[in-house]
C-alpha cells in the first residue's frame, strides 16, 4: 500500500490545487495533534479518537461530522500511525476486495467466479494486481454481530469492495456507513452508495430463443433451473424465455420445461426426460453452459446427432463451452466486462464522493455462435 505523495489530489478535489500530504510522514503526524484536529473540525478529541480507531467509545459521530473531520485531517496533511486509520482517511489508498456469497455452489471453482476474479485482478492498476477474496453470509445480520464480518471488512485495510452474490443489506450498510462506495456485480442492489453492474438476463434468453427460431425450431426444450428459484438471475432468465415465446409465437409447452440444478449431471438427466416425451424437442436452451454440456454428453451417449438431430445452446460464455464436442453455442454473460468496469468505477468513486443514490449499469450480452446449433431437421 502506498501513501499519498505530493502530486496526489485530495478526495473529491482532483485538480483543485489544494494542499496535499507531504512526503515526510514521520515528522508530519508527530507535529499535528488530536487537539489541533479537534479545534479545526469543531469537535471533541473523543470524537476524533472514535473516528480514527473506528470505535464507538460511547460517542455518536454523524456521517456529516465524519466527513468534516476527515476533510480537516486531509487539509492539515495528517497521516495516522495506524494503517486502518490511514485507509479510513485516504480510502483511495486501500486495497481491493472481492466479497463472495458463501452459498454459491462451487465457490471459487464456479466458472463465473473464476472469470470475475481473473478480470478484476487484471484490471487492478497496481503492477502486482493484489486482490483480497472473502466469503459473506447473505442471511447474516452483521449489525447484530460485527465480529462475524468478513476479515477484509473487519481489519479495515480494504476500501474498494466488489460483491458477487445475493445482497446482504447489513453488509452494504456497514461499508457505506464508513463512507465507502460498493460495487454489486451481477445483482441489482438498490441501496444508497451502491453501483450495480447487471447483465440483461432476460435479453440473454431472448437472444438464445431468437437464434433458434431463425433456424426454424419450434419445439424447444428449456433446462430452467430449480423450481421456485429465488435467484434474481434465474428469475430474469425465465422471464426472458416467456417474453421470447410470446413475441416469437413459440409454443411454451410445459412438458418441454425441465426444472433442476443447472449442473452438467442435471443437463444430462433433463435430456433423458425430454426424449421420453412426444413430440421430442429439436432444440434445447439451457440456462447455464454446464447444463448444456451435460445435454451434449448425454446426446452423444444416446447416439443423438448434434446439431443434425438436435440443436443445443447454453448461457454464460464459460471457457468450457469451447471444449465440448461439438463446441457449444452460447449467450455470453459479461463476467469479464463487469469485473473490469467494476474496478474502474470503484477506483474512481473512492477519489470522489460516493453516489448518494443507487445506480445500475447494464453491460451487453451477446451470442457466440459455434457448432452446436443448426437448422431444424426436416420432418
Amino acid at each position: 500500500m502506498n501513501l499519498p505523495n505530493e502530486d496526489s489530489p485530495k478526495r473529491g478535489e482532483a485538480g483543485s490545487g489544494a494542499s496535499t500530504v507531504p512526503k515526510n510522514f514521520d515528522d508530519l503526524h508527530k507535529s499535528i495533534t488530536m487537539a489541533q484536529i479537534a479545534k479545526a473540525a469543531g469537535v471533541s478529541q473523543g470524537a476524533i479518537s472514535s473516528l480514527l480507531n473506528d470505535r464507538d467509545y460511547g460517542i455518536r459521530v454523524s456521517d456529516k461530522t465524519r466527513d468534516r473531520v476527515f476533510k480537516v485531517c486531509r487539509e492539515l496533511g495528517y497521516v495516522p500511525n495506524d494503517l486502518r486509520a490511514v485507509v479510513r482517511m485516504y480510502p483511495e489508498m486501500g486495497d481491493f476486495c472481492l466479497l463472495l456469497d458463501a452459498r454459491i455452489p462451487g465457490g471459487l471453482r464456479e466458472p463465473a467466479v473464476m472469470r470475475l476474479a481473473a478480470a478484476i485482478m487484471a484490471a487492478i492498476p497496481d503492477p502486482t494486481h493484489p486482490l483480497s477474496i472473502a466469503l459473506y453470509d447473505p442471511a447474516a445480520d452483521y449489525h447484530a454481530d460485527s465480529a462475524t464480518l468478513p476479515q477484509s471488512v473487519r481489519t479495515g485495510v480494504c476500501s474498494k469492495f466488489l460483491v458477487f452474490g445475493e445482497p446482504n443489506a447489513s453488509l452494504y450498510e456497514t461499508l457505506t456507513k464508513r463512507g465507502l462506495p460498493v460495487i454489486s456485480l451481477g445483482t441489482d442492489t438498490a441501496l444508497p452508495g451502491v453501483v450495480s453492474f447487471v447483465p440483461d438476463y432476460a435479453l440473454a434468453s431472448r437472444t438464445a430463443l431468437e437464434h433458434l427460431a431463425k433456424l426454424g425450431h419450434k419445439d424447444i426444450g428449456i433446462v430452467s433451473g430449480p423450481f421456485g428459484a429465488t435467484d434474481p438471475k434465474i428469475i430474469e432468465l425465465n422471464r426472458g424465455v416467456r417474453m421470447a415465446c410470446e413475441e416469437l409465437r413459440l409454443p411454451l409447452d410445459g412438458q418441454h420445461i425441465v426444472y433442476g440444478e443447472l449442473t452438467e449431471a442435471a443437463g444430462g438427466a433433463a435430456l433423458d426426460e425430454m426424449l421420453a416425451r412426444k413430440p421430442q424437442p429439436t432444440a434445447i436452451f439451457c440456462l447455464s453452459d454446464a447444463a448444456a454440456a451435460g445435454v451434449l454428453a448425454a446426446a452423444r451417449k444416446r447416439g443423438v446427432a448434434v446439431p443434425g438431430a438436435l440443436s443445443v445452446i447454453g448461457c454464460g460464455g464459460d471457457p468450457s463451452a469451447q471444449t465440448t464436442q461439438p463446441q457449444l453455442t452460447t449467450v455470453h454473460l459479461p463476467a469479464e466486462e463487469m469485473g473490469e468496469l467494476g474496478v474502474r468505477e470503484i477506483d474512481r468513486l473512492v477519489h470522489d464522493a460516493p453516489a448518494p443514490v443507487p445506480r445500475k449499469i447494464v453491460p451487453p450480452v451477446r451470442l457466440i455462435q459455434r457448432q452446436s446449433c443448426a437448422a431444424r431437421p426436416a420432418a
